[in-house]
């Protein structure tokens, strides 16, 4: 294959990282780590390509322990147990392969919901859990979002450089 084409397939794996960033457990921002690295192997280097992938990869690190503190944040601030936080994640994925995007949403939020009122009895607590989550787990999409656009931009600059 040429280089063109490799750098294409490369970036449009990189475009897939960014769009699992929706869905939590799919390595995301991991993909756009592999496809760097992909590139650096198959492409080549050129003279700063050691530096750019290193960034790359403190920024995909960064945006794991991102995605884990601020949600557990969010998570803890609403008074949602971890059973409770990870009850609804697991609903929420099981809502994303039964209804999709909006599944996955509705999942989790739900099974937050439900279990946080199983444990507590209090319909009060367990919505204020539930939003808690919910809002621990956006803003980490955010973060997530912003760094994976970070990292493709790196990696833009890696390749108009080499």
């Amino acid at each position: 294959m040429t280089d063109i084409v490799v750098t294409i397939l490369l970036g449009l794996a990189m475009l897939i990282g960014l769009a699992s960033t929706l869905i939590p457990v799919i390595p995301d921002l991991g993909v756009i780590m592999i496809s760097a690295l992909g590139y650096g192997l198959l492409v080549g280097w050129g003279e700063n390509g050691w530096w750019l992938f290193a960034i790359i990869v403190v920024l995909g690190l960064g945006g794991q322990a991102a995605e884990w503190f601020v949600s557990g944040m969010g998570a803890r601030r609403g008074g949602a147990s971890w059973l409770s936080t990870f009850g609804g994640l697991a609903a929420g994925l099981v809502g994303l392969l039964v209804f999709g995007p909006l599944g996955l949403i509705a999942g989790l939020l739900l099974g937050t919901f439900m279990l946080e009122f199983s444990r507590h009895k209090n319909t009060d607590e367990a919505l204020r859990a539930m939003f808690g989550v919910g809002i621990g787990y956006g803003a980490s999409f955010v973060v997530k979002l912003l760094l994976g656009l970070v990292m493709i931009g790196v990696w833009i600059a890696w390749v108009i450089g080499s």
